[in-house]
């Protein structure tokens, strides 16, 4: 995996009561841009059913990059898409291997931080929240 020299982008959203940043939001902004990025329907990434390959690929980025890139835990992430634990460890095993493709590791890289740099922009329009 490439290290980032990029400059520091906002930490991931404090998991309280008093931030509008619950897990429930964070992955579905990740969804969000995962689906954009692949030029899904944000619904495909949450479907009950695996899917077409693409579909299923993209959710899987969706979780590895939650998990990753917003330190989520796998049961948060499992009970947001919808699925178990186990499946949601796989897809970050799949998805870290993949890496080793020097072209999907700049993509993935690139779409963490679009994740996290919209997640920062989105933390400076709420009132009332420091970082």
């Amino acid at each position: 995996m490439l290290q980032s020299s990029s400059p520091v982008l906002p930490a991931p959203p404090e998991n309280s009561s008093a931030t509008p940043f619950t897990p429930e939001r964070t992955c579905q902004w990740v969804a969000f841009c995962v689906a954009r990025d692949f030029g899904l329907e944000m619904a495909a990434l949450f479907a009950p059913t695996r899917g077409a390959p693409r579909a299923a690929f993209a959710r899987q980025v969706a979780m590895y990059l939650a998990h990753t890139g917003f330190e989520l835990s796998l049961e948060t992430i499992s009970q947001v898409f919808d699925r178990d634990r186990t499946t949601v460890s796989h897809a970050c095993h799949v998805v870290e291997d993949g890496r080793d493709d020097i072209w999907l590791d700049c993509r993935l890289e690139a779409l963490e931080l679009f994740c996290r740099a919209g997640w920062g922009a989105f933390q400076e329009t709420m009132p009332g929240l420091s970082q």
